[in-house]
């Protein structure tokens, strides 16, 4: 068994989406251990968004179904589609989706979908996925893996209430 972190790092001075807040990390000496505050946008680095992003009444991201995030994913480099009997796909060299290509995901039953862009796409296809149900996993880190079907494994914070949160997705092969 193979396990790939396809999550970028966090780290001051990393790109973050114009607008959104800047990554810090202060580490600080309290007695005999050290602590750390954290500041950072919900849509900082591998992130996931719910619902809730665009929906002001939509699922937030503690309750999106984790069986949605932890299922077997296909990793496609454009203009290739997925065709493998998968729920989640990732794109790997992408263009922003169209809407056309949303609508297909939906057709094609993916509850899932990611991207190793900032942005899967603009607010039409954004919103079109989201209110389908279809999970969005953005800034992914694919350079190094290969086209075909994994694990995946997405786990973002349980943030209540939150439109989005930073996540570690990890993809595993069962190649031996």
């Amino acid at each position: 068994m193979k396990v790939h972190d396809v999550s970028v790092g966090l780290h001051p001075g990393m790109y973050v989406y114009p607008g959104d807040p800047e990554f810090s990390l202060i580490r600080m000496k309290t007695g005999d251990a050290f602590i750390s505050s954290l500041s950072l946008g919900t849509h900082t680095g591998t992130h996931i968004d719910a619902p809730a992003h665009y929906f002001e009444n939509g699922i937030p991201v503690d309750k999106l179904a984790l069986e949605n995030l932890i299922t077997s994913a296909e990793v496609v480099t454009p203009p290739l589609m997925p065709t493998r009997n998968c729920t989640a796909v990732l794109f790997k060299n992408a263009a922003p989706l169209s809407l056309e290509t949303a609508k297909q995901l939906l057709l094609a039953d993916i509850k899932t979908v990611g991207c190793d862009t900032p942005s899967i796409g603009d607010d039409d296809v954004h919103r079109f996925l989201l209110e389908n149900g279809i999970i969005i996993i953005e800034m992914l880190d694919l350079s190094n893996i290969l086209d075909g079907v994994y694990r995946m494994i997405a786990l973002p914070l349980k943030i209540e209430g939150a439109d989005a949160s930073p996540a570690r997705v990890v993809l595993v092969e069962d190649r031996v």
